[in-house]
């Protein structure tokens, strides 16, 4: 929306001359700028350059010669040139300026000045995207003529009060996006009813919270004339519902993406009947479609992607039948949990461009029904379950197709070789579809591609020629994971992007030399190929524009040239796995954006060149299986604080860890083993702070992979690759699996001294291999505390003592070795410990107990006192049994000789008694007494026969 001028406004072409006081004003203004396009070359004090009326964005009054307009937009004339600089107060001395737009240009953090008072007559100021900071000056409430304001994406500092802008009453348009507004609370709403005739309304990103219904402000029909709101990205739940459907009658677009809405839609929006445009996405949203939803007749574009609806794909269509099948052409119902065909119904929607179904449940084939929607720009159906051919057929009338996108399905792309789609594409992803094993021929007649991925999609075939020549809006190809094989040609000529490329051809069959790159290539990924012979073609790279390099896995050998100054944008740089040699340059200082560095797996040698400390933001130094050769130094702990992952294994380093390393306080992975190293294990190594807390400061590497023009930017992804030994095998971790190691490797070096008390306060370690050295003393008493500890390696060194106990607390070591030292005593009892084999405990000939042994030598001892307290316990129970086996055979005798009357009542008194006895302990007693009398007369004969002599109860 743009705010019209006055009609007396006016271009110098009128003969209108400008006043001088304003062309003075215009060239401080333009003192303080960076000009690097020369947008502002007419811009002068020249005599041919006097009429500032005749410069570049001015417009003057052609009655009273007063600059009205001043339009320096980065987006005007289509031209994206930016101005950097301050925003001088001079430019607001022009106080008959109607109209000021600088959107889109850079004021390095200015401040809004005070003086912005002066503009009291101005009715258009768009400040979009300027890089201004600070305060929201109060004065902007003088603004009284104003009907478009546009502050949004800036640095403000957030806002406690609002109540200036309802001093604005002729305000149309209003966007204060990405503006912290948490503080105003609820006030907003009240601001808002105070704007009559604002119909436009962006709060997008501004930490809203709740709308709490108490504070809904009164609404009268003269404050309800809002035709687009957008309140996306914010806190808002369903509260704010009742307060919107006061706009029922007037909205055209509503975007509420982004929030906390949960729960069903409600079909209270199916009365805004009005609405072109709805937008629920990336909420919490459930169930499905309300059929009401089918009478919104104006209803062109319906997000609802990144929500929980579930349901079948051809309820939710079936629900949206009705006249907005006549109106709907965009239907985004992507990343929910759908499921289903896709139904054949979805022909009836006649007007629909875009069809967005990205990662729901959908399964089945695709109908080929879809090929009479002819108004099809965009196909957007990747990874889902969908399965069968897709043929000539499904595209019969798509004639407006522009971005095809079936990738992560088990779909097979089958055209026949002579046939030449109805449509030019723009973007094609069809990544995992089955294409091969020929070169898709039908490529050919797709001239004006930007985007392309067609990785993992089984081809077996060289590329063919006709495939390179290129349009100039080409800007990403991925031929990956494929078999293509051959030798690529002279890229240099071939592609003219002039913004950037990325290419990837990586895990195929190319051989042959690295190909020349065009200058401005912004990533390349060639790695597990069969390229060899030097890498020096990657110097043409001469753009600075380079972001992305991975030739790892290939058969390059030679130097590296000293070239890198050219390639100052880097962030990830890959040569492993080649025959690479010799020393690294010292132009590789020149990386200052390097994040990940990996040169493992070569032949280099020499020093690491002291320039690589310049490489500050470094966070992954892999050099492990090389020569490097002389002491560590001490610069990477000082000035490398980033890193997370050093990598030096195998190489010839020599001299002391150098304590400085206890520095990098963000490292998870420290594997310095196989070196010649020697000294003390730093002390301060439980500094390493990261190995103690269970968060991890490992993350994915992110970088330009292309651009599709000057302002569009698509970023790309990297996960550090290594191979780590870890449980004594050397194992490949990628795809973000290095994350989760934290490991400390400092064997097979001349280590010497003890291991650092404090080493076990690195709770979080999970590898520990000290194997290998001249250690000596005991293992830390608390090593127990290291409890996420499933490796732990102390063989081969001279380390002495006992175990600790606490090492019995280690439940998830898996791993174990402390064999050939000089342990002694007894191995601690636990699950955990005796689950090893005797391997983890050989060479320690003082060392006792399983696994390694069956007793210890004082066991004996040990046992003898518990033998004799089961003897005791007994004869303690034999002479009580006999005593009470007595007492009652001579009852029971002396029963059988009485009278009848008193037998009778004797045996009364005994069957109580057993009863009495029912328990556990009873019955033991009565049975020992039952057979007391039998056993006496025996024990005897049997004590002399057998020698038992029948010990001391104190015994």
């Amino acid at each position: 929306m743009q705010t019209s001028i006055a009609s007396n406004s006016t271009t110098a072409d009128d003969g209108v001359k400008c006043l001088e006081s304003e062309r003075q004003a215009l060239l401080t203004f333009k003192q303080g700028l960076v000009d690097e396009h020369g947008r502002l070359s007419s811009w002068g004090s020249e005599e041919e350059k006097k009429n500032c009326c005749e410069w570049e964005g001015v417009q003057c009054s052609n009655i009273t010669g007063h600059i009205t307009m001043l339009n320096l937009t980065k987006y005007s004339y289509h031209r994206q040139f930016i101005l950097r600089g301050n925003l001088s107060p001079s430019l607001f001395e022009l106080q008959h300026l109607i109209y000021l737009d600088l959107s889109g240009n850079n004021f390095n953090l200015s401040h809004i000045p005070e003086s912005i008072s002066s503009l009291n007559k101005i009715q258009h100021l768009d400040l979009y995207s300027c890089n201004l900071s600070g305060s929201l000056p109060s004065q902007l409430a003088n603004l009284t003529s104003l009907q478009y304001l546009d502050l949004s994406y800036n640095n403000f500092n957030s806002v406690k009060n609002l109540e200036w802008l309802s001093r604005l009453s002729y305000l149309r348009y209003l966007d204060l996006s990405e503006i912290d507004l948490r503080k105003v609370n609820n006030s907003w709403l009240q601001v808002i009813n105070k704007l009559p005739h604002l119909t436009n309304l962006s709060l997008y990103r501004c930490n809203l919270r709740d709308v709490i219904p108490q504070y809904f402000p009164i609404i009268n029909t003269s404050s309800t004339s809002l035709v687009h709101l957008d309140l996306g990205s914010n806190n808002l739940t369903a509260s704010t519902f009742q307060w919107l459907f006061n706009f029922s009658n007037s909205l055209v677009s509503l975007y509420l993406g982004s929030n906390q809405f949960r729960g069903p839609i409600p079909e209270t929006f199916s009365r805004m009947t009005l609405l072109e445009e709805l937008s629920f996405s990336n909420n919490q949203l459930e169930g499905g479609i309300p059929k009401s939803f089918g009478n919104l007749c104006k209803l062109r574009y319906l997000y609802l992607y990144g929500n929980c609806l579930d349901g079948m794909l051809l309820e939710l269509i079936g629900n949206l039948s009705g006249c907005l099948q006549l109106s709907l052409e965009g239907l985004y119902l992507g990343e929910n949990k759908i499921k289903g065909p896709l139904p054949d119904m979805i022909k009836n929607f006649h007007s629909l461009r875009v069809l967005y179904l990205f990662n729901t449940q959908l399964s089945g084939t695709v109908p080929e029904s879809i090929g009479l929607l002819s108004n099809l720009e965009g196909i957007y159906i990747s990874s889902n379950s969908l399965n069968g051919t897709i043929s000539e057929s499904h595209f019969s009338t798509l004639s407006k197709l522009q971005a095809l996108s079936m990738s992560s399905n088990s779909l097979s792309i089958n055209f026949s070789n002579d046939w030449t789609p109805p449509f030019q594409l723009d973007w094609i992803v069809l990544r995992l579809c089955k294409l091969g094993p020929k070169f898709p021929s039908w490529l050919k007649s797709q001239r004006n591609f930007s985007y392309l991925d067609i990785s993992g999609s089984e081809i077996s075939d060289s590329i063919p020629k006709w495939f390179w020549n290129l349009s100039s809006r080409a800007f990403h190809l991925n031929l990956s994971s494929n078999h293509i094989y051959g030798i690529l040609p002279d890229l240099s000529t071939q592609i003219s992007n002039s913004f950037g490329l990325g290419i990837d051809l990586s895990k195929n069959k190319l051989e042959g030399p690295l190909p020349v790159f065009p200058a401005n290539v912004t990533s390349i990924s060639l790695s597990k190929n069969r390229f060899n012979g030097s890498i020096s073609s990657l110097c043409t790279m001469s753009g600075g524009k380079i972001q992305f390099l991975d030739v790892s896995h290939n058969q390059l050998f030679g130097k590296l040239p000293d070239c890198m100054m050219q390639w100052t944008s880097l962030v990830i740089l890959n040569l492993a796995n080649n025959h690479l040699f010799g020393k690294i340059p010292s132009s590789i200082g020149s990386l200052h954006r390097l994040e990940s560095l990996g040169l493992q797996n070569n032949s280099f040698s020499g020093e690491i060149p002291q320039s690589l400390g310049n490489c500050s933001a470094l966070q992954f130094l892999d050099l492990n299986y090389n020569s490097f050769s002389g002491k560590i130094p001490t610069w990477i702990g000082e000035r490398l604080s980033s890193l997370i992952f050093l990598h030096l294994r195998s190489n010839n380093f020599s001299g002391d860890i150098p304590f400085q390393l206890c520095w990098l306080t963000n490292l998870t992975l420290l594997d310095l083993s196989v070196n010649n190293l020697s000294g003390n294990i730093p002390s301060c190594i439980h500094n390493l702070t990261t190995l103690a807390q269970q968060e991890s400061s490992a993350h994915d590497h992110y970088f330009i992979d292309s651009h599709g023009d000057a302002n569009s930017e698509y970023s790309g992804s990297y996960a550090d690759k290594a191979s780590v030994m870890w449980k004594g095998m050397e194992r490949d971790y990628e795809n973000g699996n290095l994350k989760t190691l934290k490991i400390i490797d400092l064997s097979s070096n001349n280590l010497t001294g003890v291991i650092p008390v404090h080493i076990s306060v690195l709770f979080e370690l999970v590898e520990l291999n000290l194997s290998r050295n001249q250690l000596t003393g005991s293992i830390p008493s608390d090593m127990g505390q290291m409890r996420q500890l499933e490796s732990l390696d102390l063989s081969l060194n001279q380390l002495s003592g006992h175990l600790p106990g606490s090492m019995s607390q280690l439940n998830f070591l898996s791993t174990l070795n402390l064999s050939y030292n000089y342990f002694s005593g007894r191995i601690p009892l636990s699950t955990q410990m005796q689950s090893f084999d005797a391997y983890s405990f050989v060479g320690n000939p003082a060392l006792c107990g399983l696994p390694l042994t069956p007793t210890c030598p004082d066991d004996e001892k040990s046992e003898d006192k518990p033998k004799n307290r089961d003897i005791v316990e007994f004869w303690q129970w034999f002479k009580l049994g006999m005593e009470l086996g007595v007492a009652i055979g001579f009852v029971g005798v002396l029963v059988v000789k009485l009278d009848h009357p008193w037998k009778h009542l004797c045996f009364l008194l005994f069957n109580n008694v057993r009863v009495r006895f029912s328990n556990l302990k009873g019955c033991l007693y009565l049975l020992v007494a039952a057979v007391g009398l039998l056993v006496r007369e025996h024990v005897s004969r049997l004590g002399r026969k057998l020698k038992f002599f029948e010990p001391s109860v104190s015994s």
